[in-house]
């Protein structure tokens, strides 16, 4: 009796890249990007065949598993090789566990899915957040890869929907009132102004330079409280977590003060995959999309400078 496939062959087929031919274009390219010297090292036809189907014997060799972990950001190869059924995990780390390692990551986390968003022909990323420093940290490296030529994507199209830090907000707060902070807003809009227009200027820049046919990023403002960060990656994922808020002492030009600070760095976002091929997360990413449009479309406006 033959074995079960593993769960390499399900995230091939997810991404369209089962055929040997595209197989080996995507490893060829994971490759370039881990180590110059591994290039042209992919599997053979039969080899392949094995290691879709269940037949191998432990994991491939170190390097193999290298490329194939740069090839699918967030499987570890250890996952990839256990059994799974036509659609979902089976033995090994079960159906649950699987989709509880890929359905909550932290937001220092989300680096490897968004590098992956940027393998696609036309990038697409929507962000709705406080301050865009997490996002700025996991676009810069598939920036600076497409400014390189390692990746090459047709047109990058980046939205940010950002509190506006020059008007009085409900969060963050002092401590001792619960009241707004001029100085505290001053000092997080010059953090925000930082990250989010870096964002801007790099995808422009990648425009003028022609290593994309179109380039466009936005920054719009809202009088909303941030509670939360949402990120919709081309329409088919996101990624979804409620900012804790923690008790900090800040230094400001008045001196120290204690402020009810949003933790966005130690957020967890859940995932939510158009792949999972379940209703719930489809619907999710549906009712996601529209909110951020209607904002963007209707009470959002120009980011104050």
């Amino acid at each position: 009796m033959r074995e079960q496939p593993v769960m390499l062959k399900v995230l091939l087929r997810e991404k369209h890249w089962q055929n040997y031919a595209t197989f080996i274009a995507q490893y060829d390219k994971a490759a370039q990007r881990v180590d110059a010297e591994l290039a042209g090292s992919y599997p053979s036809r039969a080899q392949l065949h094995r290691w879709l189907n269940g037949e191998l014997r432990g994991l491939p060799y170190a390097d193999h598993c290298r490329v194939l972990e740069e090839m699918l950001p967030g499987w570890t190869a250890e996952q990839m090789f256990q059994p799974a059924t036509a659609d979902r995990p089976a033995t090994g780390i079960g159906t649950f566990a699987a989709s509880a390692l890929m359905s909550a990551v932290p937001s220092t986390g989300l680096r490897p899915f968004i590098e992956q968003a940027f393998t696609t022909e036309h990038v697409i990323i929507d962000f709705a957040g406080f301050s865009g420093e997490t996002l700025h940290g996991a676009v810069q490296e598939p920036l600076d890869k497409i400014r390189a030529g390692e990746l090459k994507p047709e047109s990058v199209t980046v939205r940010m929907l950002l509190p506006d830090t020059t008007r009085p907000m409900v969060l963050p707060c002092r401590v001792e009132d619960l009241a707004d902070d001029p100085d505290f807003r001053a000092r997080a809009h010059r953090i925000t102004s930082r990250h989010a227009y870096a964002i801007l200027d790099s995808v422009h820049e990648l425009a003028r330079k022609g290593r994309i046919s179109q380039g466009h990023a936005q920054i719009r403002a809202h009088q909303l409280p941030p509670l939360f960060k949402m990120y919709i990656l081309n329409g088919d994922q996101v990624f979804f977590g409620l900012y804790p808020i923690a008790k900090h002492d800040i230094p400001l030009p008045g001196g120290n003060r204690d402020m009810y600070d949003l933790m966005g760095k130690d957020a967890m976002v859940f995932r939510y995959s158009g792949a999972s091929g379940e209703t719930a997360d489809t619907q999710f990413i549906e009712q996601s999309q529209a909110w951020f449009d209607s904002i963007w479309d209707s009470i959002s406006y120009e980011f104050p400078a």
